[in-house]
């Protein structure tokens, strides 16, 4: 019987699919003539349908394929529908479930709506009427599901944060560096007419994180008052792998930013010794930021120098360190900043 019913849909769709949502369902229904009724109102509103007879067919099939939502009645044999919709907010829990019923039952509504149903649906249901509420319990689905991803997505770079925050406060010579090359870094890109607002907000989570991999770096090189020998100096160009390692659960573009921040436009930089555009944009930006801020700031073997020094400084390595056609853009924006190092 599955084999006919396969064959029936398969033929109805190529007859009767238009173009429309494109969104996949899966019909359960034990009456075949109703199944084949539902799932062929559903493909001609342009849904891509599946169909089986009962709950263990309907579980293997939600083993094998993915689905936006299913459309289940609930009297079915065997498992029943509640059944189906337990097994469904345990297994594929950002699944729409619509619920279907040929009895006005109010107890089974409400276990149905408890148990994680998002619509309970008295048949018979008009087939428009039938797409609306799937399309509406996808639409919350879909809702619930990237503000689960943006809230975890904020926790890591938080927790991130942290650990910069963490490594700074033990250095007056850094406390509150990686904010400072956050603004300017935002700044800078904030005049670029081609960002999106997405790449803008990867370069500010790649500014604010850049030094995170220095978390792995031991502090008596971090606090060393004067020069690094070359074994320091290697330690320290390490700290770019151990960033792009701690920021690995984030957006490729973020890891980007910070495993290739000390690149240079000439080639000379380091991790990889890559050149000119081959640099992600975001770390050629957050490299002029991190620069500037450096100047500006105490460190244990040098004063802080000023403004003016440190623009002067940039400009002299737009070409060979810096990419040339941020670092005017870089000095637009330091000169319209009050005190961007303080």
């Amino acid at each position: 019987m599955a084999s006919s019913l396969e064959h029936e849909l398969s033929t109805s769709r190529m007859e009767t699919v238009q173009p429309g949502t494109g969104f996949g369902v899966l019909v359960v229904e034990d009456d075949e003539d109703q199944l084949l009724l539902t799932a062929a109102q559903l493909q001609k509103l342009g849904f891509e349908v599946s169909a089986c007879i009962d709950g263990e067919s309907a579980k293997d099939i939600l083993g094998r394929e993915k689905f936006h939502a299913i459309v289940c009645d609930f009297g079915l044999p065997g498992d029943s529908g509640g059944d189906i919709l337990v097994h469904v907010r345990r297994h594929h829990s950002d699944l729409a479930f619509v619920m279907l019923t040929g009895h006005d039952d109010v107890a089974r509504a409400v276990e149905s709506m408890r148990n994680g149903a998002d619509e309970y649906l008295l048949k018979p249901v008009p087939p428009r009427e039938l797409a609306t509420k799937i399309l509406d319990a996808i639409e919350k689905h879909e809702l619930a599901s990237r503000a689960a991803k943006k809230s975890e997505f904020e926790r890591m770079v938080q927790g991130m944060s942290g650990m910069v925050t963490s490594l700074e406060v033990k250095d007056r010579y850094t406390l509150h560096h990686s904010r400072k090359v956050e603004r300017l870094a935002i700044a800078i890109a904030e005049q670029l007419p081609d960002l999106s607002d997405q790449a803008k907000m990867y370069i500010r989570i790649g500014a604010r994180l850049h030094d995170v991999g220095k978390i792995a770096t031991p502090l008596t090189i971090l606090h060393k008052e004067g020069p690094l020998n070359d074994e320091e100096w290697i330690v320290i160009k390490e700290h770019p792998l151990h960033g792009e390692r701690i920021t690995r659960f984030l957006p490729r573009e973020v890891q980007k930013i910070v495993r290739f921040e000390h690149e240079r436009w000439d080639g000379k930089g380091y991790t990889e010794g890559l050149a000119e555009e081959q640099i992600p944009l975001g770390s050629r930006l957050v490299m002029i930021a991190d620069t500037y801020d450096a100047i500006c700031s105490d460190r244990p073997y040098r004063d802080a120098m000023s403004k003016d020094e440190a623009v002067r400084i940039i400009r002299d390595g737009s070409g060979t360190q810096f990419d040339p056609n941020l670092v005017p853009v870089f000095e637009k924006v330091v000169n319209a900043l009050d005190h961007p190092h303080e």
